[in-house]
């Protein structure tokens, strides 16, 4: 290995390994640097090796090293004369380079040289430093030294991902967490409609005139309504907890902030005892269930994933992103847990958005009690405007829109990997449809076949052998005729697929063409003049006709449903078809949509049809049923829920900055008669429905 090595770097004979002792690698870098080796070995015995040239500061380039001679001694054993210069003693050594260093320096400063020591250990570890890539040209090789430069830092190897737990597992824990979320919304349910209760009553002025001339009272009641449906719902607030602790921010947090406002403003009103207003616990307690709301659907359209993948066991097909566009393939669930758990837009632009919300109001709420008001009404005034800011739709903007899409694949056997997988989805602007996806098992029929100066089984042999070569999707009913003809298959040479509508094979040095009736014309074949099949099969052998197959193709409601879907939401379908006969003229005809598909040329065609049917990459969607309406749904509703998401998101953080506006000019103008408790929940609940109706056309498509 070290000879290896050795001459790996030197360039040494396989012949020969030198012994590095001390007296060589002096004589060799004695003088102040690596001595060039001749050029050529002396030709005749009287020629003298040259002298050694004075030391230069430069390290010469590095040149390979001539073998030693061999040469025969009195007793038969071979001597080895070194062509090495003549050994220089280490005090001639020494004093060359003072004598040179004094001639150089001015200051007479002599620098320390080396140790030798350090040189041979310097060389040594560069003998056993490993070779890295391919050995360079000895002209291209980098000059010699005696010490090693500083190695490059080796990139940082990426940890792998953790692995994903098992389905069963998964759904175990998402079931578990479902049940509490959905047991505290209910049960929190109950103290906040009480709460918004009295808020009607107050506005229609049907309670006692205690309730409003009481204040510890009034501040009591409204305290601990809201106070236990805080404690009902306390998923929220360890949400809170564990994102503040992260250093991020949540609509959580920023309900959080709210009840507590409106929680000091309760007890400060037990205080001072001041009836001038009411504090928004209906308002509060309403927030609160809006975040369990919220965390209770986020977990839920989970489920939903997870119980698609532990019920049907094994995904037959997944949605992937292409270059060509959507394409259904091979089914696999890598990848799958980490995409549901990725956060949607609405989650990741509540850090930015609501801390900017909270602190504007906090710091408005100052400008009005400092610029006129009364600083006992600060704890009031921070209440409105931070209830105001923190909006109900806010916690539902991004996971309503995606329950409503879960709850309708489901049906249809279909699981999308959260938003990030109905993202990635909605970016591609085409869907790849392959001949099965168009004409199923089924749809596609032989009524019957002619054939011309041919035995029937010879006929339908070639038929059956070019079909099943190039993997047609009339292979199963030629197959069945074989059978009933009593036929067999023939070897095919060769094959290539025709951009005309057809294939060209060899069969036994025979030219056989099958495609359609415009194939068989560019060909120059004749056909018969009353025949009339726009979807027919034609044979031809050696140029002659030889059989016509009629070929039948009946669409399906399920693809004219998915073929409307797809113009209705402006998706444009790629026809990646192996069959001749499949054009957008016969899609067109056959189901009545112009649906304006790509109909590319054969071999990107060909391409795609194989595309189809490799492994997905990375599993978007899962599709558990066959047929095009579940491929087609998960993309037209993957594109309607994210639309869904963004206006909801985008409307949600303009309520919040409305109604931070308006309560900071109702409270600076003093009109604290507008800011009543139930026109806070009017307010909250209108900006709420904008969010519930986009949720809702999410269904509808």
């Amino acid at each position: 290995m070290r000879r290896r090595r050795d001459e790996d770097i030197y360039g040494a004979s396989d012949q020969q390994e030198d012994e590095l002792s001390l007296e060589a690698i002096l004589a060799e870098y004695g003088r102040g640097g690596r001595q060039p080796a001749p050029a050529q070995e002396a030709s005749a015995p009287e020629e003298k090796a040259a002298p050694a040239e004075t030391p230069v500061p430069q390290a010469e380039p590095e040149k390979e090293i001539v073998p030693e001679k061999e040469t025969a001694s009195e007793g038969g054993e071979p001597v080895y004369e070194s062509t090495a210069p003549d050994r220089v003693a280490l005090k001639d050594i020494m004093s060359q380079t003072v004598d040179a260093v004094l001639e150089d320096e001015d200051d007479g400063v002599i620098a320390q040289p080396m140790p030798l020591g350090e040189r041979v250990a310097g060389l040594l570890a560069r003998l056993r430093r490993p070779a890295r890539g391919r050995k360079r040209p000895a002209s291209l090789q980098d000059t010699e030294r005696l010490f090693d430069e500083p190695e490059e830092e080796a990139p940082e190897i990426e940890e792998p991902p953790e692995p994903e737990p098992l389905p069963k597992d998964a759904l175990r824990d998402e079931k578990r967490r479902c049940n509490r979320l959905r047991g505290g919304l209910l049960l929190g349910l109950l103290p906040a409609l009480a709460l918004v209760a009295a808020a009607v009553l107050q506005e229609m002025e049907v309670l006692p005139s205690a309730w409003l001339d009481a204040a510890m009272l009034r501040c009591a009641v409204l305290g601990g309504g809201l106070a236990l449906t805080s404690l009902l719902c306390m998923p929220v607030w360890k949400a809170a907890a564990e994102l503040l602790r992260e250093g991020k921010s949540s609509c959580e947090l920023c309900t959080a902030v709210a009840v507590l406002t409106q929680l000091i403003c309760c007890v400060c009103g037990m205080v001072t005892g001041s009836t001038r207003a009411t504090p928004y616990a209906a308002s509060g307690a309403l927030l609160i269930l809006s975040c369990q709301w919220g965390l209770y659907l986020e977990a839920e359209t989970r489920r939903s994933a997870y119980h698609l993948l532990v019920l049907n066991g094994t995904v037959p097909y997944v949605a992937s992103v292409t270059e060509a566009g959507v394409c259904k393939q091979r089914g696999t669930i890598d990848g799958f847990y980490r995409m549901t758990r990725r956060s949607d837009p609405a989650r990741q632009w509540q850090n930015y958005a609501l801390p900017l919300v909270t602190a504007t109001a906090a710091v408005l709420s100052g400008v009005v009690c400092f610029s006129g008001g009364s600083m006992s009404d600060f704890p009031w005034v921070l209440t409105a405007l931070t209830t105001a800011g923190a909006g109900l739709s806010v916690p539902l903007s991004g996971v309503l829109p995606l329950y409503y899409l879960m709850k309708r694949l489901n049906r249809s056997g279909c699981a999308v990997a959260g938003y990030a997988g109905a993202r990635s989805i909605s970016r591609a602007k085409r869907l790849v449809l392959t001949d099965d996806d168009l004409f199923p098992s089924g749809t596609v029929t032989l009524n019957g076949y002619k054939v011309f100066g041919e035995e029937r089984a010879r006929a339908v042999s070639y038929a059956a052998s070019v079909a099943k070569a190039a993997d047609s999707s009339l292979t199963p009913l030629l197959e069945r005729q074989l059978a009933a003809e009593g036929g067999f298959h023939l070897p095919v040479e060769w094959l290539n697929y025709c951009e005309e509508g057809g294939v060209e094979a060899n069969i036994r040095g025979e030219t056989v063409l099958m495609g359609s009736a415009y194939f068989m014309k560019k060909r120059k074949v004749a056909l018969p003049r009353d025949m009339k099949l726009p979807t027919g099969v034609f044979l031809a052998v050696d140029g002659a006709l030889t059989a016509v197959f009629a070929v039948k193709y009946q669409p399906s409601r399920n693809a004219e449903w998915a073929l409307r879907t797809l113009k209705r939401s402006r998706i444009t379908p790629v026809l990646a078809v192996r069959s001749g006969n499949v054009t957008p003229g016969l899609v067109k005809r056959k189901f009545g949509v112009d649906a304006k598909p790509v109909y590319p040329d054969v071999s990107t065609r060909l391409a795609l049809a194989q595309l189809a049917e490799q492994q997905g990459d990375k599993p978007y969607a899962l599709i558990c049923r066959e047929g095009l309406m579940p491929l087609v749904e998960t993309v037209a509703g993957s594109r309607r829920a994210v639309k869904a998401v963004r206006t909801a998101t985008i409307l949600s953080y303009i309520g919040a900055t409305a109604g931070v506006a308006l309560a900071y000019y109702l409270t600076s103008v003093g009109n604290f008669a507008l800011m009543t408790p139930i026109a806070m929940v009017v307010f909250q609940v209108l900006w709420l429905l904008p969010t519930l109706l986009l949720a809702g056309l999410v269904k509808h498509y």
